[in-house]
């Protein structure tokens, strides 16, 4: 197999690399682990859930054991289908902050700072609600709208939050990111709209792009310093796939800085001791690993339906039934319907909080699963935090599982956010609009108020936001791994472009900076060309 361009990962931001760059003419080979997302829970919002464990289109990666998680291996859902995660995620679109982007330039990289990368989110969206014209996009393959069905229960958020202190924003992607608002989704109608569904649906008509399902990336394919290719497998037989111009690894944050260190790019001596040659040292690759830690605070909920209820058989029913007629329903609901972006102490020049709100709680003893009784549940989410952790290849078997160590609240800077956070929902539990539908406080629970004590629950009961970003991170620095314009550092022919070369978090949730930094990146291969 051979074409202009070979890209590693049909995920987030591989789908928009490949539709993009096909548009020009050149001819694209798209190479996907996973299976078309032909299962039809992918396409039903609700049905994510069933999507978290499931054996076929999901990595279902854990983490190893660490102090700062309890000593428990987390559960990573990644997507391993057409879309990536964004088929299986909760499918809010959140952009970040402006001071994040005018940070990665602080920090170096060139031509990322919010006025480079607002065209590209522009770009690449479609507003249903349109918003403000300088900030929101208009006629891009991604549409973006507000919640179809809201539940009372999540106006009774939005009235507490105000109440607390916090103020109302009817736009959290416009200007300002402060206060409180409701969710944003990428939908298509009432189906989901991964990238899948939206860039690469159009791109798949086009000859000069092939789309290579069940093909797992092994090793990227050299002749001295410059890529040439990558091989994968696929139904037990080893192929090759060679780039006439240039191989894009779209792996994500785990699988990317994995596929670099197995096939010889990474820290030498890790390299070295795993018995992989070394094609160049690049000793930050699988370095940098950040991911939004969280905790749930939860009441039992009296006077008010959740999605607890609602979800579960016979209530159901009428659900299906209204989102088949009409599009709207519980069965569109994603994981989160309102959200307040605030600060954990004075002086902040941008938020470093999220304040998650479901009407909606989950057993805490079954993974995904919805709690037995009414309720309703907020996530203290610190969205700039400053523990690192490491994603590293434990063999030279392309083909076996990286080690995954996040360090979790290793910083004490995140333990003083996270208990802050803490407090501001349960400020905002307490106001009149919403304490009139609590029946008590179950998680952490009204006895757990020292800050010991908090911190010891977030330690047993915290879990992943599912945000991991930066392993092969972005900058002009020694121990970059890609350049400004995505290139790996010390190879010609190869760019890593995905969620993984971001330097730092962003305020929020990942995927929308994700297919940012896809189009940004198909943007720059056009350009060099």
């Amino acid at each position: 197999m051979r074409a202009d361009y070979v890209v590693v990962g049909a995920g987030s931001a591989g789908c928009v690399v490949a539709a993009r760059l096909s548009e020009s003419g050149a001819s694209v080979i798209l190479l996907e682990a996973g299976p078309a997302d032909r299962h039809p829970m992918i396409h039903i919002p609700a049905g994510m859930r069933s999507l978290l464990r499931h054996p076929v289109v999901n990595w279902n990666y854990t983490t190893e054991p660490e102090k700062g998680s309890g000593e428990r291996r987390l559960e990573w859902p990644r997507g391993r289908v057409l879309g990536g995660s964004s088929s299986i995620n909760g499918m809010l679109y959140v952009r970040g902050a402006p001071a994040d982007f005018d940070g990665w330039a602080q920090m170096g990289c060139r031509g990322w700072s919010w006025d480079d990368v607002l065209p590209y989110f522009k770009k690449s969206e479609h507003y249903v609600q349109k918003g403000d014209p300088e900030v929101r996009g208009q006629g891009g393959p991604l549409k973006v709208e507000d919640y179809r069905t809201i539940l009372p229960l999540t106006h009774r958020f939005v009235e507490a939050a105000q109440q607390a202190g916090f103020p109302f924003n009817p736009d959290l992607n416009g200007k300002q990111r402060e206060g409180v608002g409701y969710s944003q989704m990428t939908r298509r109608g009432r189906l989901r709209g991964s990238t899948a569904q939206t860039f690469l649906r159009e791109a798949r008509r086009r000859p000069n792009l092939e789309v290579v399902t069940e093909a797992q990336g092994g090793k990227l394919l050299f002749e001295g310093k410059r890529c040439v290719g990558a091989s994968f497998r696929r139904g037990g037989n080893l192929t090759e796939a060679r780039a006439n111009r240039e191989v894009i690894v779209a792996g994500g944050t785990i699988n990317s800085p994995h596929i670099l260190q197995v096939s010889g790019i990474g820290p030498a001596p890790h390299l070295q001791a795993l018995g992989i040659p070394v094609v160049h040292d690049l000793p930050g690759v699988g370095g940098n690993l950040v991911d939004h830690y969280v905790i749930r605070v939860v009441h039992r909920v009296q006077g008010a339906d959740t999605v607890n209820e609602i979800a579960r058989w016979p209530r159901v029913l009428p659900e299906i039934v209204r989102f088949f007629t009409t599009g709207k329903g519980a069965l569109t609901f994603g994981v989160t319907s309102a959200q307040v972006f605030c600060d954990s102490r004075e002086g902040l020049a941008s938020p470093d909080l999220q304040l998650l709100f479901t009407p909606g709680s989950t057993n805490p003893q079954k993974f995904g699963q919805l709690d037995d009784r009414p309720g309703m549940s907020c996530v203290v989410c610190v969205v700039k935090p400053d523990s690192r952790g490491t994603i590293m290849a434990t063999s030279p078997d392309p083909f076996a599982r990286p080690a995954i160590k996040p360090n979790y609240l290793t910083a004490h800077t995140d333990e003083l956010a996270l208990l802050s956070g803490t407090r501001h929902v349960r400020r905002i539990f307490a106001a009149p609009a919403l304490a009139q539908h609590s029946a008590g406080e179950i998680q952490p629970g009204p006895d757990l108020q020292s800050d010991a004590d908090l911190l010891a629950y977030a330690r047993r009961a915290g879990n992943t936001l599912y945000h991991p970003v930066g392993t092969c991170r972005m900058g002009e620095d020694p121990r970059a791994v890609v350049d400004s314009r995505l290139r790996v550092r010390g190879i010609q022919g190869l760019r890593v472009i995905d969620a993984s070369v971001m330097p730092t978090l962003t305020t929020g949730n990942t995927n929308a900076p994700t297919i940012m930094i896809g189009e940004k990146g198909a943007a720059m291969i056009k350009e060099d060309a």
